[in-house]
């Protein structure tokens, strides 16, 4: 019953925001800005900030009036601390934006107390997934091979060391997916993503994942050079609901697939639940943009028109597809219900995170 009354809260939700776009008129061609802020709740040089830079260019040619768009890292608790200030100060004029990411959604899953912000009535105008790998040292558990199911099988029957913030952070798609496939790392929280990969390139880790926006330069020269061998991607999810391969990476398995491998059938009930809702925070709303909690109709439409031109315009430009990589680009509509559909969890997905978090990790939430 739960989970028809989030379909159903989905479904109202995302008529309303299809009514918006529906809306044209004098007002909404009338408004045009000098100046816009985007707040980027993450530190400075990381994946979120290469997102926001090269979103900023385009969208600076195409929202009204060709606005400065002035970046602002607001570093703090998983993004909660650059969120928590855009909803307190941003006023519905179009004139802030915020992008949020992964650790957004997972901080208000798990119910954070230092959360003050109330995500799904932000107003997403624009999204982008991006997939995610797991990967390993091929020197651990005996030696690893160019087989991903035995490799778990190995990972399983030992105790390889993985390093992240926290497990109920934005590490904890990984670590679910983990836990689901038999392996329980020792964990080192307190790392933060590019930390972490440093020190598995030295050796201190043997276990680490990494947003593909990281693939090409961070990720396939480990590959390459005999660092890391891959264990699998999160996959991506096509329209019709299906799991597909990495389209940066199909020659790597799901998580389905290997999961299928180990057990001997795929996963279902409440587990495959969990796993694709922690799929659809981790990888289909992987970065987005909102606008604060009472933005206008004719607002919104503006920045949703404005979005989906920059992404058309992003098409022909060789640096922002080395970015954004083959993952299709959202605007509009289509980024507010796949914000919506991240944020959603019924009573049920959450416990069984609970009971995770505790039996796991000692982890309280």
């Amino acid at each position: 019953m739960k989970i028809e009354k989030l379909s159903i809260v989905k479904k109202a939700m995302a008529g309303l925001v299809i009514g918006a776009m529906s809306i044209t008129g004098v007002m909404a061609e009338e408004i045009t800005f000098d100046r816009v802020e985007l707040i980027i709740p993450y530190g400075p040089g990381g994946g979120s900030s290469l997102h926001g830079r090269l979103y900023s260019r385009f969208l600076k040619q195409t929202l009204p009036g060709n606005p400065d768009i002035i970046m602002r890292n607001v570093p703090g608790a998983g993004s909660v601390v650059g969120v928590n200030e855009f909803h307190n100060t941003a006023r519905p004029d179009g004139k802030t934006i915020s992008s949020i990411a992964s650790g957004t959604f997972l901080s208000y899953i798990v119910d954070s107390p230092e959360v003050r912000y109330p995500l799904t009535d932000f107003r997403a105008f624009l999204g982008s997934p991006f997939g995610v790998m797991v990967y390993a040292r091929p020197d651990q558990a005996g030696g690893l091979t160019d087989d991903p199911i035995e490799n778990v099988r190995k990972l399983a029957a030992s105790r390889p060391v993985y390093g992240g913030q926290n497990a109920i952070s934005s590490d904890m798609p990984a670590l679910v997916a983990l836990h689901l496939l038999g392996i329980q790392p020792v964990t080192l929280f307190g790392v933060s993503n590019g930390k972490a990969r440093a020190a598995f390139e030295r050796g201190e880790l043997n276990l680490n994942y990494d947003n593909m926006a990281s693939y090409k330069s961070g990720v396939k020269p480990l590959i390459n050079d005999g660092v890391a061998v891959p264990l699998f991607t999160f996959g991506f999810v096509a329209e019709d609901g299906t799991i597909n391969r990495d389209p940066m990476t199909p020659e790597i398995p799901t998580f389905f697939e290997v999961y299928e491998g180990i057990h001997g059938e795929p996963i279902s009930g409440i587990e495959e639940d969990v796993w694709r809702s922690m799929m659809a925070i981790r990888v289909m709303s992987s970065k987005a943009f909102v606008l604060p909690v009472g933005t206008s109709d004719e607002i919104y439409e503006i920045y949703s028109k404005a979005a989906a031109e920059a992404i058309e315009m992003m098409k022909d430009d060789p640096q922002a597809q080395s970015v954004l990589g083959p993952y299709p680009q959202l605007s509009g509509v289509a980024a507010h219900r796949n914000m919506i559909d991240a944020a959603s969890f019924s009573d049920i997905q959450k416990q069984w995170l609970r009971d995770w978090a505790r039996e796991v990790h000692q982890v309280e939430f």
